[in-house]
């Protein structure tokens, strides 16, 4: 999560990069006029099996940065931020999700690669709009690559499942006694 971390840290992103959103105009765009929270989540030993279960691979980083719009006792949506690795470089990503995990909207924030940032094309995210984990999400099946992006187009629908997994995961974990 460099850029989240460059974005914490008030640093610019690396040279070559291309930066759509700052994680404070993200949050800003998907809960305009919102008062928001966010929490840090570590998935425990038996919740990263659950999302392995689901995906097919390990949970890539040990803690995950939820920010949520509502009351915390009745959130009406989340926002995460992550990264999926692109051609050469990491694309860095926002996805919104309704309460009940589905996913609402993704954003691309910075996008490293030289070529390929088609994806940020309304009509190529608009299709993750109602999707969940339980959803493939497969480029050329259930998700159309965008010509001259298919590995881009690859990591959105894997980073974009994957955060409808951990969100899943983290919800129903939520309420259990600490």
């Amino acid at each position: 999560m460099l850029a989240a971390a460059f974005a914490v840290a008030g640093v610019a992103p690396p040279a070559g990069a291309y930066t759509w959103f700052t994680q404070e105009a993200l949050f800003s765009s998907f809960f305009p006029g919102e008062a928001t929270a966010s929490t840090t989540w570590t998935p425990t030993a038996q919740e990263r099996s659950a999302i392995r279960e689901t995906l097919g691979y390990p949970v890539p980083l040990p803690t995950y940065t939820w920010t949520q719009a509502g009351p915390a006792d009745a959130p009406r949506s989340f926002a995460l931020v992550d990264e999926q690795l692109g051609q050469h470089e990491p694309i860095t990503f926002g996805i919104k999700l309704r309460a009940d995990c589905v996913i609402e909207r993704i954003e691309v924030m910075v996008y490293r690669e030289a070529y390929g940032d088609g994806v940020r094309a309304e009509t190529f995210r608009k299709q993750f709009e109602g999707k969940t984990a339980k959803d493939a999400l497969r480029v050329g099946k259930d998700i159309e690559l965008v010509s001259g992006a298919t590995v881009s187009s690859r990591s959105l629908a894997t980073g974009a499942r994957r955060a409808a997994a951990l969100c899943e995961v983290w919800r129903a974990g939520l309420g259990k006694a600490e």
